[in-house]
């Protein structure tokens, strides 16, 4: 299973910590209770209560033994979305062999759990201490260096070179020479009309300016129908960013260099699983030299 950067945050987030043995369960029995470890006697008396791993976010690990004292190091990884496997140095006397290795790998059950087997047993762990992950700092959080603060390679103006559309009955993301065609063949064949035919080209028209103030400004061409003096009015509410006598700016992002790449503010809010993610984007160009900008591709049309 090929597991993302998103992936490995949350993995890593869930295990780092202590977690202590809760319940057993026999798979022999008929009703698969959960019996608490605390109850669950060995021949020798002993019980899984004792026993507790902990977790780092280095990959290391430490599992502990209270009723002897006895702690064993080792080593962790994460192998699937909720799958985890773990090697200590010495692991309870296991001989190599699938009784081993369910033993040393962890299954994330119901949210909360992490549990392995012990043979016909599967043992329940439970986390009872949260361990210490690093936030990595956010792009927005960074500093530049005075060498990053004067890279200004990004500086210009971009047009969008692809952008998405409708050809036929196909959406998707097509070269605006392509789109502005079938556009102007709808049009022909009275498919569209004059405004819905403006309407269309607008997003093909968008210029994108990266400022030599660290700005990215999104130029838009005025929609149909609405006159400079309404611009200006809008400008005047704050509604839209600035005017340029021919387009207009909804707003304008910040864009920064940090160590050597650039990045700009989207702006948008974003979350996964909950979790607040950057709006920051790194800015990135393909083989033909093209940016890479939300669901379009731009070309440098002026420095």
């Amino acid at each position: 299973m090929q597991l993302d950067e998103q992936d490995l945050k949350k993995g890593l987030k869930f295990i780092v910590g202590t977690w202590e043995v809760d319940y057993v369960v026999n798979a022999w029995s008929n009703d698969l209770a959960h019996i608490p470890a605390a109850e669950f006697k060995s021949e020798d008396g002993n019980d899984l209560s004792a026993i507790s791993y902990t977790f780092f976010e280095d990959h290391t690990m430490v599992m502990k033994n209270a009723a002897n004292g006895r702690e064993v190091s080792g080593t962790w990884e994460q192998t699937g979305w909720a799958e985890y496997h773990y090697t200590l140095e010495d692991f309870l006397n296991l001989p190599d062999g699938n009784f081993r290795k369910g033993a040393e790998t962890l299954n994330q059950r119901d949210g909360d759990w992490l549990v392995f087997s012990l043979g016909f047993l599967a043992v329940a762990m439970k986390k009872t201490a949260e361990g210490t992950v690093t936030e990595e700092p956010d792009i927005g959080d960074i500093e530049m260096s005075e060498e990053d603060a004067t890279n200004m390679a990004i500086v210009g103006k971009y047009a969008a070179a692809q952008t998405m559309g409708v050809i036929g009955d196909d959406f998707g993301i097509y070269p605006v020479e392509k789109l502005i065609e079938a556009l102007d063949a709808r049009k022909a064949a009275g498919e569209i009309d004059e405004h819905e035919y403006e309407q269309s080209l607008m997003g093909t028209k968008l210029v994108v300016e990266f400022t030599s103030g660290h700005k990215v400004i999104q130029w838009m061409p005025l929609p149909p129908g609405v006159s400079e003096a309404e611009i200006m009015a809008a400008l005047e509410a704050g509604a839209i960013a600035d005017f340029n006598g021919e387009a207009f700016a909804k707003a304008k992002q910040p864009w920064k260099c940090v160590n050597g790449k650039f990045y700009y503010d989207t702006g948008e809010h974003r979350e996964v699983f909950g979790e607040v993610q950057s709006s920051w984007d790194e800015v990135k160009f393909d083989e033909e030299g093209l940016m890479d900008f939300g669901y379009m591709k731009l070309r440098k049309i002026e420095e």
